[in-house]
């Protein structure tokens, strides 16, 4: 696995589990409530950025594909419900993705925590190198 461009990972949340079947991927992640982002993201609510989500989304793509990406397009995210730290430690993540076209991978994610849906992600990942 590489960890090119995944400068959230380790700081902002851990992987505590992550599995592979074909183009499926799922893994669960435990958030740093104490992390700087949530000062300023907001000190007496903090609540997780919807940029770090999609950062997690393609960190965690690029962790399993071995490929360093860049966001291509975005063609629907929706945040549902806040991600909030201290409510939510953990984050259960599925990724679905394909190879359309050679170099970018088509991406449908969803960020969950049992029946709270946070975000639901369709987008295009590109190789980067």
């Amino acid at each position: 696995m590489t960890t090119t461009d995944t400068f959230l990972l380790n700081d902002f949340y851990v992987i505590k589990s992550i599995q592979q079947v074909d183009t499926k991927i799922l893994a669960t992640i435990a958030l740093n409530e104490q992390h700087a982002i949530f000062k300023g993201h907001f000190e007496q609510m903090p609540v997780v950025p919807g940029v770090c989500q999609t950062q997690i989304i393609k960190e965690i793509l690029q962790l399993q594909t071995s490929k360093t990406l860049t966001l291509k397009k975005g063609d629907n995210i929706k945040f549902t419900a806040m991600i909030v730290p201290t409510q939510h430690q953990t984050v259960n993540i599925e990724i679905v993705f394909q190879s359309k076209l050679e170099g970018e991978l088509f991406t449908e994610a969803t960020l969950f925590f049992n029946d709270i849906t946070f975000t639901k992600f369709k987008g295009t990942f590109i190789n980067s190198i």
